[in-house]
């Protein structure tokens, strides 16, 4: 499933982001977003705009576009 997929709320844990441009591998790693960490999706604004999400105590927006190319695993609520 994909980042974009996601309700708002939901966790998630990252298994693959090689489909994201190299740049935006990049971006992500010295942001704190790797392989294996979990995430929050907090808000999706309408429109096809972009999305928010939380790793730690990290917030940072990322395009739809993106989103889409972000494989995650859905993790069950605490």
């Amino acid at each position: 499933m994909q980042l974009s997929e996601l309700s708002v709320g939901e966790r998630a844990k990252i298994v693959d982001i090689s489909g994201c441009q190299l740049l935006i591998q990049k971006r992500l790693n010295h942001m704190g977003i790797f392989e294996n960490c979990e995430v929050l999706l907090q808000n999706m604004l309408p429109f096809g705009g972009p999305c928010m999400i939380s790793c730690g105590e990290q917030c940072i927006s990322i395009r739809k576009k993106e989103a889409k190319t972000i494989v995650v695993e859905k993790l069950p609520c605490k």
